[in-house]
């Protein structure tokens, strides 16, 4: 078995040639999850299904489900978001806000109900252009 000292230009070449495979992996990584994360591109018309221009918990859940967002945030794929996993989402509030059972998770009735409750900011049950704005600018359609 002969080994061979690389120096000089070919030991540069053989790292640059490495790094860029690395890169290219992390981009095609980033290009993946990008595309695998449903784009948040709905107006308040869309969701008002009914054009009473409000939004009720009913119209709500029947888009944000089809937004797969709860799937997006748990991100160990478990079926629940645990806190770091809330932690790292758009959220406003505490953790504990949510969890309504106090069993250290968030299942999907308790985190949808939790964000449609916490913009509800008049309690009457359903949102209105400035509850919607409010959601919008927390980060929940970027």
């Amino acid at each position: 078995m002969h080994r061979v000292l690389v120096t000089g230009h070919d030991a540069w070449c053989s790292f640059q040639t490495g790094v860029m495979k690395m890169l290219k992996k992390l981009v095609l990584t980033g290009m993946l999850a990008l595309s695998a994360t449903t784009v948040f591109a709905a107006s308040f018309d869309q969701l008002d299904n009914n054009g009473d221009n409000t939004i009720t918990k009913d119209e709500y859940f029947g888009s944000i489900s089809d937004w797969g967002t709860y799937s997006d945030w748990d991100v160990n794929g478990d079926g629940l978001i645990d806190e770091s996993e809330f932690d790292d989402g758009p959220f406003d509030g505490t953790y504990t806000y949510y969890d309504y059972n106090n069993d250290g998770y968030l299942d999907s009735y308790e985190l949808y109900d939790g964000v449609y409750t916490s913009y509800d900011a008049n309690d009457d049950g359903i949102w209105n252009d400035n509850e919607w704005n409010m959601f919008n600018e927390a980060g929940f359609l970027n």
